[in-house]
Parts: C-alpha cells; structure tokens; sequence
C-alpha cells in the first residue's frame, strides 16, 4: 500500500508570509492540528502547528496576527515523504524525524497530502491483499508511537531556544 491511499487531501496549506492568525483559521475551518508553509510553487519549506502557534504566542508576547509563518519555521527542516512511497516506509520516516505528520510530496517535490499519525493507525489492520496483511505492521507502528511521544528534555527543546524546528 502508498501513501497516496493514506494520505489526507486536499491540505491546508498558508505561505511564508502569512500571519499566525492565518494559520489558525486555517487549522480551525480544515479541523486540522498542523499547516504545511509552503513556496510560490507549492514545494513545502515547513510546517506550523497548534502547538508552534500557542508557544510562539507565549515566548513571544505578541499578537498572532505580528508573527509570521516564516518566524516559526525559521531554521526548521521539513520532512517529506513521496506519495508514492510505501505506508512501511514512511511510518519509518516519522520514527527516524520524530515527526506526528508527515508532509507528502509529488514526483516534482509540490505538496500533494500530508500522513498523520491516525492516517497510519487506520492503516494497520486494513486489508491490503488477499493474505488480509495490515499495511503497516503493528509492531512497528508501536514503535515509531514509542519514539514520537517520547519527552523531550527540558533544555533541548526548540522553543527554549525561541526556535520553532520540527516535531509537527
């Protein structure tokens, strides 16, 4: 099974330049938790959640509509995965970045869904074949969940440092 069967479209998506009051009205109409920035042409550069949104708001004692996405996502590496990869491969790719969601990306590197880590849960006892094989592996969904939720020591967390970098 790809991505491309998991995956949520159409996404939400906000620029580099728009405000943080943007991106949560973006999240509050499309009932999501997390916004990928994308550029001009719809290649992503990062992703703002609701938790980048209330802990920038927090550190930096300004109004959501004074902050830009580009603050946020400044210094962030976004993490990608193709559509047509396999579920396996990117519920592994969340292990490997720590990520909750996973933003897909077509042949051409443009935004085309995002994976989030329900997107995978439903996955692990759908029927894929005949064999009735789950799509991703239980086992192996546990242990990307174990090292996703995993606490991040006080002081090595991005926004101590008034980053916002990865984690989405």
């Amino acid at each position: 099974m790809n991505v491309n069967e998991a995956m949520t479209t159409p996404v939400k998506c906000c620029s580099a330049t728009s405000s943080l009051d943007e991106v949560a009205r973006l999240m509050w109409d499309g009932d999501c938790g997390a916004v990928p920035v994308v550029s001009d042409d719809n290649r992503p550069i990062g992703v703002v959640t609701d938790r980048d949104i209330a802990m920038c708001a927090m550190h930096r004692h300004e109004p959501l509509w004074n902050i830009q996405a580009a603050q946020v996502i400044e210094g962030q590496r976004v993490i990608c995965v193709n559509q047509n990869d396999s579920i396996e491969r990117c519920v592994e790719k969340m292990r490997e970045a720590c990520v909750r969601r996973i933003v897909v990306t077509d042949d051409n590197g443009a935004l085309c869904g995002i994976v989030s880590l329900g997107d995978t849960v439903a996955f692990t006892d759908r029927d894929t074949d005949a064999d009735d094989i789950p799509a991703v592996e239980p086992d192996r969904l546990i242990g990307m969940l174990r090292k996703v939720s995993a606490h991040h020591p006080s002081g090595d967390h991005p926004l101590m440092q008034l980053d916002i970098a990865q984690g989405y």
